[in-house]
């Protein structure tokens, strides 16, 4: 695309010379050679302050408001440089990427592991593109879709919400004909109020869908009130046999090859994985499975000293936290350090007492927890179970210097407001 073609989509005009766009940002500190800066505003930042160091960096142009004062070349002036990158994505996907088949991935938990799954099996068969990270919400999806390149055969897309109405924005933009939810659990309910809300707006994701895949048991439980694809796959973990390890759990498949995954969690991901290849003839999809491995602080293993770390703390909530205690197995080497479960309002203490209830059903010993609303996990543990709170990171840094050595596996989980990985420099 070229800068006038965008001027020509956002009836603007474009101030400077005509060039062709080689990729699209919204962040100046990472603009390679060629990018469109898009120069949002957000609570915290506005991206116009950055537009000299963009043009600097090799910008061959920036989007920015009409209010916008400096007088630059290489500007395009809009309204609102948010809707002009989602009108610009909604553009390029229907005049650019028609010939590219969006597979969209929605869900409470495991959206991101399930993405690079299927990635890491469609990109040795097809011309695959995916979402960078995390880019599911209103910015990175159109993003991803800039960027995706013209000869893609498939697009993996992310798709994010934590409020009513996000999922069906974000698939407007997108349209994707296939979808997957990969499970419908509580997450954001602060927000949602019901676990019922949390499936309607989840499967959203199918409103373009020619065929959707789910997870049988949360199709049986929400037919009723759900939105479906035309046509609908069902995945079930009952359907393949596997078997828990001291830590991680192991999928054995028909043929007596195994695949082992960190997480219970993973497993499930990958048996929804499984079931996508199976419907587009891929052959032998486990193959790949059996190197893939996690993106940072999603169980992702470190060995660090005498320690071998396990670093879940990208995010938590009572599916992510469940899956994990049903990941390792009870012993006494292991300490656990779990944060708080954020955005659960008004049922976070019923959530966080549960979670305390589950422990003590698997026989997990030695915790620490951090945070505010642990304190009912730990109220449940109390006198029970090797135990201790602290209201911050900084009083159980401290106690962790000295309790931390008589162990040999600390596993770390939280969720992303708590920033965890804070632990780890502590135990260099």
């Amino acid at each position: 695309m070229k800068l006038s073609e965008i001027s020509e989509i956002l009836n603007s005009k474009l101030i400077g010379k005509d060039f062709e766009i080689k990729g699209f940002s919204t962040d100046s500190r990472t603009i390679k050679e060629g990018d469109l800066f898009i120069a949002l505003k957000g609570e915290k930042f506005n991206g116009e302050d950055f537009v000299e160091d963009a043009l600097n960096k090799g910008a061959v142009g920036c989007i920015v408001s009409e209010s916008f004062s400096k007088n630059l070349n290489q500007i395009i002036k809009v309204k609102e440089p948010l809707n002009a990158l989602i009108e610009i994505a909604k553009f390029y996907r229907d005049n650019y990427l028609n010939e590219t088949k969006i597979i969209s991935i929605g869900g409470a938990a495991g959206k991101t592991t399930t993405k690079e799954m299927l990635f890491k099996v469609f990109s040795n068969f097809y011309k695959t593109y995916k979402s960078p990270k995390s880019y599911n919400n209103h910015i990175g999806v159109p993003l991803t879709i800039l960027n995706t390149p013209r000869e893609a055969e498939f697009l993996i897309l992310e798709i994010g919400t934590n409020h009513i109405g996000e999922i069906e924005f974000l698939v407007d933009i997108a349209k994707p004909r296939y979808s997957i939810l990969t499970n419908i659990e509580v997450e954001h309910i602060e927000f949602f109020k019901s676990l019922e809300n949390i499936a309607i707006e989840e499967s959203n994701i199918f409103k373009f869908a020619d065929v959707g895949f789910m997870r049988k048991e949360d199709y049986l439980k929400f037919y009723e009130i759900i939105k479906k694809p035309k046509k609908i796959i069902t995945f079930d973990i009952n359907d393949y046999k596997y078997e828990f390890l001291e830590v991680g759990v192991r999928l054995v498949l028909n043929n007596g090859d195994y695949i082992d995954f960190p997480n219970y969690g993973w497993l499930e991901n990958a048996v929804c994985v499984l079931k996508v290849c199976e419907f587009f003839n891929i052959n032998e999809p486990y193959k790949f499975l059996k190197s893939f491995k996690s993106e940072s602080m999603r169980m992702e293993i470190l060995k660090i000293n005498d320690f071998e770390i396990i670093n879940d703390a990208y995010n938590s909530n009572p599916y992510s936290l469940r899956a994990l205690l049903y990941s390792i197995k009870p012993s006494k080497k292991n300490l656990f350090i779990i944060g708080d479960m954020l955005e659960l309002g008004e049922f976070s203490e019923f959530y966080h007492r549960q979670i305390g209830k589950l422990i003590l059903e698997l026989g997990h010993d030695n915790f620490i927890f951090v945070g505010n609303f642990v304190k009912w996990t730990y109220e449940e543990l109390k006198g029970k179970i090797n135990c201790y709170y602290f209201d911050n990171k900084e009083k159980a840094f401290e106690f962790l210097k000295i309790y931390s050595k008589k162990f040999k596996r600390i596993i770390l989980k939280a969720s992303r407001g708590m920033k965890f990985e804070d632990f780890i420099d502590l135990l260099k």
